[in-house]
């Protein structure tokens, strides 16, 4: 699979090395208990429930974890993910041998990246645009990011369209069952993406 996912990428963006797009979606919690609005009420001023998710181009989602409080930001929220745990243990190097080392200009790399956007820390695998570009290579290269970058935003956008469950307010009171709520929808998501894709698998 990332074999593949880098495969695609390569074949759509231009550049070697990429799995995917990091990006955090809040979902509206109506009934969340008020003992805990303190801790779901961020900057949305509504108590939110947040997903952290990577996709690739063809919008499908290959790590998704739900169920954060909406007053975290980005960089909190990665400190307590699953893909961060499995970048330190090792999980993912194990995953990406097919696929390293690779070049880019002539200059070997031996680490898939991940496209993100300026508030998640300067890591080896994230790959950032430039917040002030100076010249006509900085402006081409993050306009480039950005573009890329969309993958994760029209997954959400296409995520909440289609199931649109996730772009209303949330009713429920218990997490356990908004969760598997949004576990549902996201499978579902990926068939659909799989059908699409590859047809009647």
């Amino acid at each position: 699979d990332v074999k593949s996912i880098e495969a695609l990428h390569k074949a759509v963006h231009g550049y070697r090395g990429m799995f995917g797009s990091l990006d955090c979606m809040h979902t509206v919690w109506k009934n969340c208990p008020i003992a805990w609005q303190g801790s779901y009420k961020g900057k949305e001023k509504k108590c939110t429930i947040v997903l952290e998710a990577i996709s690739d181009y063809h919008l499908w989602f290959w790590h998704a974890a739900y169920g954060f409080a909406g007053t975290l930001n980005d960089i909190n929220i990665f400190n307590l993910s699953p893909f961060l745990g499995h970048l330190l243990d090792g999980t993912f190097e194990e995953k990406e041998k097919s696929t390293v080392p690779f070049q880019i200009g002539g200059e070997e790399f031996e680490q898939l990246y991940v496209l993100v956007d300026g508030i998640y820390p300067k890591y080896s695998r994230f790959v950032h645009g430039i917040s002030q570009p100076l010249h006509d290579d900085e402006k081409k290269y993050t306009a480039w990011q950005a573009a890329c970058r969309k993958d994760i935003e029209r997954a959400f956008g296409v995520l909440q369209a289609k199931w649109q469950c996730l772009a209303r307010p949330m009713h429920g009171k218990i997490l356990q069952r908004i969760g598997n709520k949004m576990a549902c929808c996201l499978i579902l998501h990926n068939m659909c993406v799989s059908d699409r894709v590859m047809g009647d698998v």
